[in-house]
């Protein structure tokens, strides 16, 4: 394409380069190829996803691929390092300035590229315009389920970034081509990792989203720099501790003048040591349990004023390991270890996700959660170390991560469910042992528990009786 510019700046066409390395991987990749064009870079893969190119392991392994690699040696390019994203496969696309489509090629192993006649075929002012193929290919979706019940039992290949991108494999591209004007989302924890990837992919979804952020000036930081990427003004900034009940109490009077058509329960927090809130409540209880139930039940009308209503609950794929804990659940009685109550506490999540899904029952409001995987985020990097350091190199992006919320808050068949359980866009199962399982005795105390704990005369110190 490099050796066509001039044909095509002939027919009054640009010839346009989108690769998925840093910024300094293009410079140097321009030097290289010796490039007059424009080239951009595309690090979280959104222009990518956008065009619906090909990202996966399988096609990799097509005989063609040395076949390829060979023409490439031959004609004087040389694999070095590698940047950006190795897996994802590219793609060619004639674009008029009217947004018609005359071309588009998809790749379908590496090195793989259309015959150059078609491409300035397509820049001719006759050119037909074609319809974008959204849909997922059946022999994909094919591919992805059964490498899908491979990896899925094994645990780690599937809370991986090979595990986002073998399911991604059964992903309908459709179900992200959405309009959410109109919209108002919140999302908790929305100023960096995946509270933001979600806040920014629903505002790029045409949403307005309001990002609840403890720290307001890492807050309007991120919403400013959403606001750019986006060119959607309607972003904004609102101060809560998702850890003190009268800061949530405070932020839910601002935010109640009007409906509330999403709600996203992702501001999390993993302490070293036992921390305790000014309400008396260990901070992880408190943050991941107590502090969104009580959001959950001061926005309830608002919730309930849309005609389409989503609560989501962030919760983790730790929570397998653990069971609803409600003899101690603040951590008076035991020796802390800040992994197992988080473990604990996002079990708790998944419960109350299921009990609030029974309690706003025919309404028009449902309660899901899911868990993102192991993404690669700042609270991971900073309250996980040494999991980080020996992980880094498999954990998925944010933007992976996230993915799960926004198809939950943005898909229109998402709503058909409530009181389930996602990853990957899939319903899963909420147990993997039978020793974790809780009966509805413990399901009925939580319920209880949280009420009384978020009630406007709370006990400064809390102890439950044995269950």
């Amino acid at each position: 394409m490099r050796d066509e510019i001039n044909n095509i700046r002939a027919r009054g066409a640009e010839l346009v380069i989108v690769g998925n390395g840093a910024p300094n991987f293009a410079v140097a990749f321009r030097e290289d190829f010796e490039l007059d064009c424009p080239l951009l870079v595309d690090p979280e893969l959104r222009a990518y996803r956008a065009a619906g190119l090909r990202r996966g392991r399988v096609e990799l392994l097509s005989p063609r691929v040395p076949l390829n690699a060979l023409r490439a040696f031959r004609a004087g390019s040389r694999q070095t390092s590698v940047e950006g994203d190795p897996w994802q496969l590219g793609g060619v696309f004639v674009i008029r300035p009217s947004g018609d489509l005359t071309y588009q090629y998809v790749s379908r192993e590496a090195g793989d590229h259309p015959p150059v006649e078609q491409v300035l075929a397509a820049l001719d002012g006759n050119a037909e315009t074609i319809s974008e193929g959204a849909a997922t290919p059946r022999a994909q979706a094919w591919i992805g389920q059964a490498l899908s019940s491979v990896v899925d039992p094994l645990i780690l290949p599937s809370f991986d970034r090979t595990g986002f991108r073998i399911h991604s494999l059964t992903f309908q591209a459709e179900d992200l081509e959405v309009d959410l004007a109109g919209r108002r989302c919140l999302v908790t924890g929305a100023n960096s990792g995946i509270g933001y990837e979600t806040a920014l992919a629903l505002a790029d979804l045409g949403a307005e989203v309001v990002l609840l952020c403890r720290n307001r000036t890492r807050g309007e930081q991120a919403a400013q720099e959403i606001r750019e990427a986006t060119g959607n003004s309607r972003v904004f900034t609102e101060s809560v501790d998702m850890s003190d009940l009268g800061s949530i109490r405070a932020a839910a009077q601002r935010l109640s003048s009007g409906s509330v058509d999403v709600l996203v329960h992702n501001a999390g927090v993993l302490p070293d040591e036992r921390l305790e809130t000014g309400d008396g409540l260990e901070s992880t209880f408190a943050t991941h349990v107590a502090g969104p139930h009580l959001l959950t039940r001061l926005l309830r009308g608002d919730l309930e004023k849309s005609s389409d209503g989503r609560v989501i609950w962030v919760s983790s794929g730790g929570m397998y390991t653990r069971r609803l804990n409600l003899q101690d659940p603040d951590w008076n009685e035991r020796d802390y270890d800040g992994v197992i109550a988080y473990a604990e506490t996002k079990r708790a999540q998944v419960v109350l996700a299921e009990l609030w899904a029974e309690e706003l029952r025919g309404s028009s409001v449902v309660v899901n959660s899911m868990h993102p995987g192991w993404a690669d985020t700042p609270s991971v990097k900073n309250s996980l170390p040494r999991f980080h350091r020996i992980t880094r190199q498999i954990l998925r992006t944010p933007t992976e991560g996230a993915d799960t919320v926004v198809w939950m808050a943005a898909y229109s068949g998402a709503r058909l469910s409530t009181g389930c359980f996602f990853f990957d866009r899939k319903e899963r199962r909420t147990h993997l042992l039978s020793l974790t399982k809780e009966t509805e005795h413990d399901r009925r105390t939580l319920w209880q528990l949280c009420e009384r704990l978020t009630a406007e005369a709370m006990p400064k110190c809390v102890k439950m009786e044995p269950a």
